[in-house]
């Protein structure tokens, strides 16, 4: 900080406060600054030569520095855009000018879009190749009259559809025509497979799309939405589901789920949406021989050149009897072990491992645990999230000595009793939890009060210290009392730093997807979030826990 800067935070009684000062003196909130960024972001062009990421990166910096004094660089679009989805775009239309280029395309590089319609290398003379919709010569299909006159009376409503239909391109949200001639034909007639089997590759679709529903699960259907296609026709989007997906990756074959799949019945193929899925699971590159998908430092193919500029997705839909006998075997030649996985609330492979080799358990009559397939309420219920930090201090020795406390919610929908919330109690050596559902968070004093008693009275200890994060719900005077005539002291992270509360964020983590899984295995809808807490709460105490180290579970702690 320069000296300069020092007289507006000398005053400042803490880092929150000075940081506060510092930026309503550095990024004014005001309207004239709001509409001088916008301008700014808006009126930003890329300089011929210019390189695409670094022209991203300065629109980045720009939106960002928008959003720091409370503006906004959607506003005005009616539809949902993202920096993944933007940038995805613009990278590939990218690589195809480079690919074009270096093919000798003579076409004139100040072109915003490039088509390759005209002067392309080895194709045949129009006037000796016949069209592929109407057979005459003389004109590409592209070009065809006939075609032409029927995609301008398609939307008539006294007008039937006709078999010409087929050749039309069924792209969704697309941003250029590249081909259109060849393009359109090449989505007709390359390939004999069944409409419905087809998925392609699609990097202007904002949405996962299929015209079949034979794959989906948790089917929802809903008012038509529009659809608009690259050739300016309107399709309906009719319902919404899931499909599950069986894909080849470096650690073999592997299961995952296409969420929020849109159901178009007069799609002519599917779409996997490249947008939607560097949102949802991470960054997808292109390059000439397919495109390539990665998380969590794992990179494989997703989609293989077809030509014409088309990528064929390489992963396999699962149909739901397919799906249905996963879910009762889970594994090839062992179902038990994957039945326990369920019966336990999705545990993982080690921990079920721990209690069979420890013989912890009673009832769980078998001798070895078998690796399952990824199973679906797994695979829908836990969803890769930012790693909290380890938690570096020393654990204690005594049963009460801390409690990690957090609250959970408001969840989207109430249980049947009308609670929104839940709160975890976890005792720091044990790891043993208690969970309180609540209705808001102004009962947590009360809970705590509860858990109190409960806990000392079963144990015979005493409790000495609560942390829990800095939440008003944590600091009412009621609470103060209480820990102060019992001796309890309060310790309180800093503001926005969770990493901090790591035992109680995690556990409630480890509560909610537990909880997840097993309302998606069920096939329960969210009013049972609160039975589904409860039970993953049951269960968690009883399975053993890493964090022990001692190979046994909170409950035998």
């Amino acid at each position: 900080m320069e000296d300069s800067q020092l007289p507006l935070v000398r005053s400042a009684s803490g880092a929150c406060d000075a940081w506060s000062r510092l930026e309503d003196h550095f990024e004014k909130k005001s309207l004239a600054n709001k509409l001088f960024l916008r301008r700014r972001f808006f009126t930003t062009m890329m300089e011929e030569g210019d390189d695409v990421l670094e022209h991203i990166n300065k629109l980045k910096t720009l939106a960002e520095q928008l959003e720091a004094v409370g503006g906004s660089t959607l506003e005005s679009r009616s539809d949902t855009l993202s920096w993944e989805l933007v940038t995805s775009r613009l990278l590939h239309e990218e690589m195809k000018r480079k690919e074009q280029g270096s093919k000798g395309d003579e076409a004139s590089q100040g072109q915003a879009f490039i088509t390759r319609d005209n002067q392309r290398k080895g194709r045949p003379v129009k006037k000796s190749w016949p069209c592929h919709n109407c057979g005459k010569i003389g004109h590409w299909m592209a070009e065809c009259p006939s075609r032409i006159q029927e995609n301008t009376e398609r939307h008539r409503p006294q007008r039937a559809q006709d078999s010409g239909d087929r050749y039309r391109s069924q792209r969704a949200n697309v941003a250029q025509e590249e081909d259109s001639g060849d393009y359109l034909f090449s989505i007709g007639e390359t390939t004999s497979a069944k409409s419905s089997d087809i998925w392609l590759v699609e990097s202007g679709a904002t949405q996962h799309m299929t015209c079949s529903k034979k794959f989906m699960r948790n089917y929802k259907g809903f008012d038509a939405v529009d659809v608009h296609l690259a050739d300016d026709g309107i399709v309906k989007a009719i319902g919404s589901g899931d499909i599950v997906m069986s894909m080849k990756t470096p650690q073999g074959m592997k299961k995952g789920v296409l969420t929020n799949v849109w159901h178009i019945p007069k799609l002519s193929r599917n779409l996997f949406s490249v947008g939607r899925f560097t949102k949802d699971v991470g960054p997808v590159t292109f390059t000439k021989d397919g495109c390539y998908g990665e998380a969590k430092g794992t990179k494989w193919k997703i989609g293989a050149r077809e030509g014409k500029g088309l990528f064929k997705l390489q992963m396999t839909p699962v149909a739901p009897e397919q799906a249905n006998a996963a879910k009762s075997s889970g594994c090839q030649g062992d179902t038990t072990s994957y039945l326990w996985h369920l019966r336990l609330g999705h545990i993982g492979h080690d921990g079920l491992n721990c209690i069979v080799t420890k013989n912890i358990g009673i009832g769980i009559d078998i001798s070895s645990v078998k690796k399952w397939d990824v199973c679906e309420g797994c695979a829908l219920g836990k969803q890769t999230r930012v790693r909290f930090q380890s938690n570096t201090t020393a654990r204690t020795s005594k049963l009460l000595e801390v409690i990690h406390s957090d609250v959970c919610g408001p969840m989207s929908m109430a249980t049947f009793s009308g609670k929104r919330y839940f709160v975890t109690f976890i005792d720091d050596k044990s790891r043993y939890c208690v969970v309180y559902l609540l209705k808001s968070k102004s009962e947590v004093a009360a809970k705590f009060m509860e858990y109190a008693a409960m806990a000392e009275t079963q144990t015979g200890k005493r409790v000495k210290y609560l942390q829990s994060d800095n939440g008003g719900e944590y600091k009412p005077n009621k609470l103060a009392r209480f820990c102060a005539e019992r001796g309890i002291q309060q310790r309180f992270t800093p503001p926005y730093t969770p990493q901090l509360n790591g035992v109680a964020e995690r556990m409630n983590r480890t509560l909610v997807e537990c909880a997840r899984c097993m309302m998606e295995h069920a096939g329960l809808g969210k009013s049972y979030w609160g039975e589904a807490v409860m039970t993953a709460m049951f269960l968690r105490n009883r399975c053993p826990t890493r964090a022990i180290h001692q190979d046994k579970s909170p409950y035998q702690v």
